[in-house]
């Protein structure tokens, strides 16, 4: 007879505490971000209960810093109450985000643990922990961020370049991963193991928001590490965008991605968490959707048309405004931008959470535009006159140049005769 499986909630990323595109809510005193990122944590919370989870495991960074302030506190510790009043125990494992930078100082989390808060477990480091849930125990092998800053700061990194600390740190995970999975093949039982960590896995793709300040130097941990059948199924934080990198085997290697969104750069991604069906020797899993997330948009229009102002109306209107966060950006043509009608578009805006900006690019129309440019010229010419109508190119203009010349040198050998 088959091991039933044990229901996981996996989720991560909730940044309590980022008031970007926020607003004081006079009602409740609180950020409105805030409210956002706890309203989309409370429906994933209660998406998972009404599918009766066993165990909730979260892969880190509950806070937007690691000295969050006592309001963020207290309203992520509101949230982790409903499963555990609910009789669902949670692991909490500690992200990049609420970890101290000097060593000794307690992390973000670390307050469960000293308070005993029943049912929650707080991870900080590499170790394995067996959690009883009412399915089943289950096997939890922990690996949080490795803070680069306390790393460096050990002598055996000491003269290094940063390319040598980054495989220096990308080692030290594989090695402490396979630590834990020799430890749990030690075990030789039944009870199923979940690798739970909080890093950057190779071939994993960055929310475009995570793209601005991830740098070369941010270690990966190879997949092939992390696939090692000692685990049942990898849960993992850090990335903002839900992916599986290793969708057609066993152990699938997750990203739940995170509950809301935080940045233009994440306006495409869906929102959510990741529900497990979990068994030892493997793990299904279907990701599921939060609908609460707060919609970011971007609308872009070329207005440069006889009625510039309906046309930037029309595109306005395609869109559900209503809670969400707006970006417009229209381009007219220097002859047409008193036919823009400010008034009626921001009145048409007024229905969004907040407008965060509306931008306006005014060129010359493309009549007075192509006259600078001629047969007459030589491409040496006209290239050196568009780069000069760039401020994006002139300061490479000799490199460009330089560049062009043997293009220059084939075009003439094919026009001679």
């Amino acid at each position: 007879m088959s091991q039933p499986a044990i229901k996981v909630m996996h989720f991560a990323d909730t940044h309590f505490g980022v008031e970007l595109y926020g607003r004081l809510d006079p009602d409740t005193g609180m950020n409105t971000r805030l409210r956002d990122f706890k309203k989309s944590l409370l429906h994933a919370i209660d998406s998972a209960l009404e599918a009766e989870v066993d165990l909730a495991v979260f892969a880190g960074d509950a806070y937007k810093n690691r000295d969050p302030r006592q309001t963020d506190q207290r309203e992520f510790a509101d949230c982790i109450r409903r499963l555990t009043n609910a009789g669902v125990p949670v692991v909490l494992l500690t992200g990049n985000h609420d970890m101290p930078a000097i060593r000794g100082r307690a992390n973000a989390i670390e307050i469960y643990r000293t308070l005993g808060v029943t049912n929650v477990h707080v991870l900080s480091q590499k170790q394995i922990l067996i959690v009883p849930t009412r399915a089943g125990k289950v096997r939890i092998a922990a690996l949080p961020y490795l803070m680069k800053g306390l790393s460096v700061a050990r002598e055996e990194f000491q003269g290094k370049s940063l390319d040598e600390i980054r495989l220096m740190l990308e080692d030290k995970y594989a090695g402490y991963v396979g630590d834990l999975a020799e430890e749990v093949r030690q075990a030789d039982d039944t009870i199923p193991t979940i690798l739970l960590g909080h890093f950057w896995a190779n071939g994993a793709k960055l929310s475009a928001w995570q793209e601005g300040y991830f740098t070369r130097q941010e270690p990966q941990v190879a997949l092939s590490v992390l696939t090692n059948p000692a685990f049942d199924y990898v849960a993992l934080g850090h990335i903002h965008r839900h992916q599986d990198l290793n969708k057609n085997g066993q152990p699938h290697v997750v990203y739940c991605g995170s509950p809301d969104r935080i940045d233009f750069g994440e306006k495409d991604e869906t929102k959510g968490f990741v529900l497990i069906h979990l068994r030892k020797g493997g793990a299904d899993y279907e990701f599921v959707p939060v609908p609460e997330s707060r919609a970011f948009l971007e609308i872009e229009v070329d207005a440069d048309c006889e009625d510039p102002t309906e046309k930037i109306l029309s595109a306005i209107r395609r869109h559900s405004l209503r809670n969400a966060i707006v970006k417009l950006r229209y381009q007219v043509s220097a002859e047409r931008q008193a036919l823009v009608r400010e008034r009626e578009i921001r009145e048409a805006l007024s229905f969004a959470f907040q407008v965060v900006s509306i931008q306006r690019k005014v060129f010359r129309d493309s009549v007075s535009r192509s006259r600078d440019f001629s047969e007459s010229k030589t491409p040496r010419d006209n290239l050196s006159l568009y780069i000069d109508k760039n401020p994006a190119f002139t300061s490479h203009k000799t490199h460009l140049m330089e560049l062009a010349e043997p293009l220059y040198v084939e075009l003439a050998e094919e026009e001679a005769p």
